[in-house]
């Protein structure tokens, strides 16, 4: 016997005998995290991240995710429609896997902070929830208040987790708190990126709206994960003619890595826009990644983008496929 769980989806009867919703549900933010939805929840009913990950059956490090839908619909009171989209549902193997969550489909996860949460602690006591906005590694930027996400609590200086109190408190007890220092913030440069890259997941217009220039066109129908690769392009080198390693560790990136790189593409970004001054940019933007977009495009647009970046930047037009290895040497200097 089951239990109808709404459209077509059933949970076994041994299932729901053994489960019980705790008594307060609370309605889902339209943009709103997944996870922090699922922290406010439990936060609300004054239950502990542990009890969540034993009543769904979860061991070790594993984060709920769209495996786990069914249950948490019984739970929260949430249609499973509406719940599963939020979390993140994982295809392919752990090291090279992608991701699809909020309907944007990743083809790595590095890129995506599943396991390192960033926040604006001004938006959560504010408005008293968590966005999904702030959930991508490469831009560690709360547009809203203009300034940079944190992972690390200003008291305990450990890093955050998703297993705390309360959306708002620490795992050391204290209530967030805004960095001593705030006079770093991020530029007109970066906000407007931010607000470019992110508008998929914006529920509300006047974020995107709000003083922001009109996207490039080559950018302005990008698929979010080429979005994010191309950001990492014109971020990355520090220096002209840096060779990256392919086996990078993006994943343990911190947000104040992800800050400086994100400042670096915000500002060649802007150069490139402006031809009296992109001259110099071959030597600073990652071909390698370029490279990459335009032959493992998502869509159209993303290939369509990638070429032009290509053509302008270094007056080349891939013919064939380079490897990571080729790409490597592609973008040393032969010559002095």
């Amino acid at each position: 016997m089951n239990v109808f769980m709404g459209k077509g989806m059933s949970m076994p009867i041994h299932l729901h005998s053994e489960l019980t919703p705790p008594p307060l549900q609370i309605e889902c933010l339209e943009d709103e995290s997944g996870l922090g939805y699922l922290l406010r929840w439990l936060g609300t009913n004054h239950l502990p991240f542990r009890w969540l990950k034993k009543m769904l059956g979860i061991r070790g490090p594993r984060l709920p995710d769209t495996r786990d839908a069914i249950v948490l619909s019984y739970l929260t009171g949430i249609e499973h429609d509406q719940l599963k989209p939020m979390l993140m549902q994982t295809f392919g193997n752990a090291k090279e896997g992608g991701m699809l969550v909020y309907g944007q489909q990743l083809l790595f996860r590095d890129l995506y902070r599943f396991r390192s949460p960033q926040i604006c602690s001004g938006c959560i006591h504010q408005k008293g929830y968590i966005s999904r906005c702030w959930e991508f590694g490469p831009i560690p930027i709360c547009i809203e208040h203009g300034v940079y996400l944190i992972d690390h609590c200003e008291h305990c200086k450990k890093p955050i987790r998703w297993d705390r109190p309360t959306i708002d408190i620490c795992q050391c007890g204290r209530i967030f708190s805004s960095p001593v220092n705030l006079s770093e913030r991020p530029g007109i440069a970066e906000l407007n990126l931010a607000r470019w890259v992110l508008k998929p997941l914006m529920a509300s217009e006047s974020l995107y709206s709000l003083e922001a220039s009109k996207a490039p066109s080559w950018m302005d129908h990008l698929s979010m994960d080429r979005a994010l690769r191309i950001i990492k392009a014109f971020g990355i080198c520090q220096t002209p003619y840096q060779a990256i390693s392919s086996s990078y560790p993006w994943g343990k990136c911190t947000s104040q890595f992800w800050r400086d790189l994100f400042r670096r593409a915000a500002l060649r970004i802007e150069c490139f826009l402006d031809p009296s001054i992109s001259s110099e940019l071959c030597t600073l933007v990652y071909q390698p990644f370029l490279e990459r977009v335009a032959f493992y495009p998502l869509t159209t647009p993303d290939k369509q983008s990638a070429l032009y970046l290509l053509k302008q930047l270094y007056d080349y037009e891939p013919l064939t496929h380079f490897d990571s290895a080729k790409g490597h040497l592609s973008q040393k200097r032969l010559f002095d």
